[in-house]
């Protein structure tokens, strides 16, 4: 009897984790859609809701720093937009690590944030600042709490997505930066890297699109093309919204110098997007990919497309002016 009562007890007073409440499940759910659709609005809307409702959990931190990096990518070069991703993810470590000695949550479920989060600090650094030596600094602490993580629980298969991408990038690393990372211990294996993503991908409860996005960076950068863009067709039509996701396909055809074949892509991605926001986003790639073939002209009458549709889109007419003023 006494020892059903302490059993009882102990498992009363077990942290919980956050996924076991259905509610805060779907919520989180609903915010990482919003997000990857670039609903911004209503990603922030319920990232604040989270914070509400666990006011000294990473959660609602972190996902909301993860809105300010997609607006980066739709914006890049923003100092405003730059700011307020430095500002969220700076509290959301704080958030984190404070909760690590609360010991009010699992232990495993706020490590596990807190990788997040220095991996977030790491790809903005590489994506919108191409500062690769920082990058890989957050990146070393991203990885040291995944292994940690994985340490104690192998089958959390969200942390997959960073031991992955650790092991694939700095398995891969270019000649001229991969002695320095050597130097600071950043060792990695490319194909267990590329393994372990795609478990990620079948397997982790939040990550799958998060892991689906690193698959395809490691993917192009392995020059493995057409599995690449495979996978980038799958997240653009999955979020027919996230216009960010076109920047990614252009660069697919430039790597490969196919300028007059990406053209002719986005033209057909415009014709599908109809009255989308989205659309007009789909010609500035294809004046982008016409400028690249030096075919100025034709580039100036998309952007006279553009600012014909564009609306009171200010960032999109300004990204179609600064593209104007290079032809």
């Amino acid at each position: 009897m006494v020892s059903l009562i302490l059993s009882v007890l102990l498992a009363a007073n077990t942290p919980t984790f956050l996924y076991q409440d259905p509610a805060t499940d779907q919520a989180i759910r609903r915010t990482m859609q919003a997000t990857y659709n670039l609903d911004l609005a209503t990603a922030r809307k319920e990232a604040q809701a989270l914070q509400a409702k666990y006011p000294d959990h990473p959660v609602g931190y972190t996902l909301m720093a993860e809105t300010y990096w997609w607006e980066a990518q739709t914006d890049p070069g923003n100092k405003t937009i730059e700011d307020a991703y430095y500002r969220a993810n700076e509290v959301a470590v704080d958030k984190a690590e404070k909760a690590l000695n609360l010991k009010k949550y699992p232990e495993i479920e706020v490590t596990a944030y807190l990788a997040s989060a220095h991996g977030s600090y790491a790809r903005f650094q590489v994506t919108q600042k191409g500062a690769f030596f920082s990058a890989m600094r957050a990146g070393l602490r991203a990885h040291g709490y995944a292994e940690r993580v994985y340490q104690k629980d192998p089958m959390y298969y969200d942390i997959w997505i960073g031991i992955g991408a650790f092991n694939y990038f700095t398995g891969s690393l270019p000649s001229v930066i991969k002695p320095f990372a050597w130097l600071i211990g950043a060792r990695g294996d490319a194909r267990l890297g590329l393994e372990q993503l795609r478990t990620a991908i079948d397997r982790a409860r939040y990550g799958q699109t998060e892991a689906r996005i690193v698959y395809y960076t490691a993917l192009l950068e392995d020059k493995q093309y057409e599995a690449a863009f495979r996978v980038l067709e799958k997240l653009i039509s999955d979020y027919p919204n996230n216009f960010a996701l076109y920047v990614w396909a252009t660069d697919w055809f430039l790597r490969q110098e196919k300028h007059a074949e990406g053209a002719v892509y986005f033209e057909k991605l415009h014709q599908n997007q109809g009255s989308r926001r989205t659309a007009p986003y789909a010609l500035l790639e294809k004046a982008q990919l016409q400028a690249a073939g030096d075919r100025n002209a034709e580039a100036r009458q998309t952007i006279a497309r553009i600012c014909s549709i564009a609306g009171g889109d200010a960032v999109l007419l300004r990204r179609a002016q600064a593209l104007e003023r290079k032809l």
